[in-house]
């Protein structure tokens, strides 16, 4: 079997760029052919990625595929819709970003939201509830788990942050500095960081692909949504403090988050359920 992914970029150590790399490490682990179509790409990510081929939007059209699945589709989908598949999948990954609007086509078979909030997003655009499945972000459990990551109990208390601070998380980390840094906590940040957040307490390193290492370091994964850093917490048995947030990142919601059955984030079974659908 022959699947195109296709989504905005693969360079950098964003949540939909990792969330694309699992997954096509994970049909192919499976032995199913992967392509992408991506409109960004680069190291260090690409570096990264094995087995997979990308196509230009010249040599795309006279392709054929068993499915395709995109994400960020107000950017992508002119590109792709031409395409010979039996199957278009709409991956949505978040309900407060503009380039993750759901397409509305007869062509889409379904829309596939990675966590339950995105669900009530999707049907805002479409009636259709028959056609949205839950599929959450997938994982290698292999790196994130519990037996990695145990703290040395002579660490200071720590508060990890993952994730670019921009203008969705920028209030999600004062709130850490006032509650947590202030209580001399120490807030670790792994990320880029587009406002001057400073604090003697807190700790900012540059993105880097060894993340695990910092859970070894934490006693709370704090970050937004149920995304990526925040599952990477539970996985390796942190204490999660999510933070739900609004399209101008002011702050809905905060709250400890728990999940049962961690298995549904093993990313062969991520690929499993979406093979369902195909």
């Amino acid at each position: 079997m022959k699947i195109l992914l296709s989504f905005l970029s693969f360079r950098n150590y964003s949540g939909s760029e990792l969330y694309f790399y699992e997954l096509a490490t994970a049909f192919i682990k499976l032995g199913y052919t992967i392509d992408f179509f991506v409109l960004v790409k680069g190291p260090p990510l690409i570096n990264k990625i094995k087995n997979v081929k990308f196509v230009n939007k010249y040599t795309l059209r006279f392709k054929k595929y068993d499915a395709v699945l995109f994400s960020h589709g107000t950017k992508t989908w002119k590109y792709i819709h031409k395409i010979k598949t039996k199957k278009f999948i709409n991956i949505i990954h978040s309900e407060v970003i503009d380039s993750e609007k759901p397409i509305l086509d007869s062509k889409i078979t379904n829309y596939i939201a990675i966590r339950p909030s995105i669900i009530n997003y999707i049907r805002k655009y479409t009636n259709n509830a028959k056609n949205i499945k839950l599929i959450f972000n997938p994982f290698d459990l292999q790196r994130f788990n519990s037996k990695n990551c145990i703290k040395n109990s002579s660490l200071p208390l720590t508060v990890l942050f993952i994730g670019d601070i921009d203008y969705l998380r920028k209030k999600p980390i004062e709130y850490l500095i006032k509650e947590f840094a202030c209580k001399n906590y120490n807030i670790i940040h792994v990320g880029k960081s587009f406002y001057n957040i400073k604090h003697q307490n807190f700790y900012s390193y540059d993105p880097k692909w060894e993340v695990e290492d910092f859970f070894s370091k934490c006693d709370i994964s704090a970050g937004i949504f149920l995304g990526r850093s925040t599952i990477e917490g539970l996985l390796c048995g942190k204490k999660a403090l999510q933070f739900d947030v609004t399209k101008n990142g002011n702050i809905k919601k905060i709250y400890w988050h728990q999940e049962d059955n961690l298995d549904k984030f093993d990313r062969i079974n991520v690929a499993k359920e979406f093979i369902k659908l195909i």
